[in-house]
């Protein structure tokens, strides 16, 4: 599965275009949308274009960090949410496309993909709204902000750039099937038609 524009863009603007190489709050040499060496295809890429690793003082230009960007997601942390948590609706791939991206691919194992992976879509937001957003030790609020939109990304689809994104009903757990949810929907339906008059 690959990460839809919206979902490219949705990276982009919490990671940020810097041109030159700076030091992340945690000291990691980083550059372009928060690529650092730690990135197996970043670093390819790097030292097949310069001959060496990334170094203080060096440049990206825009361009190449937004065809680098699509790539490391699509190639890199893309499929690493695929194995780790199978085919998902487009939204859901995307805001775990960002966490991984974000916090790298073993947060794919942590609490809140668990959930996800069980079915308890708004356990994981929960869980993701909430913690993940320190660095060095200290919380930051930018890390606050970004888990909060990628929970509300995972549970209702929303990138943040004010498109409407039709997401199917959550199931919840202990939340009614078969007959019991066919009757739950007709309700709701009929509840709908009788606020639109």
């Amino acid at each position: 599965m690959k990460v839809s524009e919206r979902g490219l863009a949705f990276v982009a603007r919490h990671e940020g275009f810097v041109a030159s190489a700076y030091r992340d709050p945690v000291g990691v040499l980083t550059i372009g949308y928060g690529f650092t060496m730690g990135s197996r295809l970043f670093a390819e890429s790097w030292r097949k274009a310069h001959g060496r690793a990334l170094a203080p003082g060096d440049r990206i230009s825009r361009a190449e960090a937004d065809r680098l960007l699509r790539r490391l997601i699509d190639e890199e942390y893309g499929r690493e949410v695929t194995k780790a948590l199978g085919d998902l609706p487009q939204h859901r791939h995307d805001a775990a496309c960002s966490v991984a991206f974000n916090l790298g691919p073993r947060a794919l194992q942590w609490r809140w993909a668990t959930a996800l992976k069980a079915g308890d879509v708004k356990g994981a937001a929960d869980i993701l709204g909430a913690n993940y957003n320190t660095a060095g030790g200290r919380k930051l609020a930018g890390l606050v902000r970004r888990r909060q939109e990628e929970a509300r990304l995972l549970l209702h689809g929303d990138y943040g750039d004010g498109a409407a994104t039709p997401v199917p009903p959550v199931k919840t757990p202990g939340a009614p099937s078969g007959l019991l949810a066919r009757l739950a929907d007709l309700v709701r339906a009929l509840l709908d038609r009788l606020d639109r008059r």
